[in-house]
């Protein structure tokens, strides 16, 4: 599913219009990426929790060049699938 077939599936659920839709997942998405470039944490309930974490420096090995580099520190996000999410997910299994 992609964002438009998103937006169109909530305003048919919601009988809210295209365009509102459109505006409040677009405000929700911006909320939640300026809560975690901030570092927080941003759990929704029956869905998940996202989570910015911190990896850090490391050496590895360059098998092509056979030298090893400095990879620098960087953030990455986490996500974990609250028990709601997972259960449906698995319901087929």
């Amino acid at each position: 599913m992609n964002n438009k077939e998103f937006i169109e599936r909530v305003s048919q659920k919601t009988n809210f219009e295209t365009e509102d839709v459109k505006n409040l997942t677009a405000s929700m998405i911006e909320a939640m990426l300026e809560s975690v470039a901030d570092g927080d944490v941003v759990a929704i309930q029956g869905f998940g929790t996202f989570e910015p974490r911190e990896k850090a420096r490391r050496k590895i090995y360059n098998p092509t060049t056979k030298d090893f580099i400095i990879v620098p520190k960087k953030t990455t996000l986490s996500f974990k699938m609250s028990p709601t999410l997972k259960e449906r997910i698995n319901m087929n299994d």
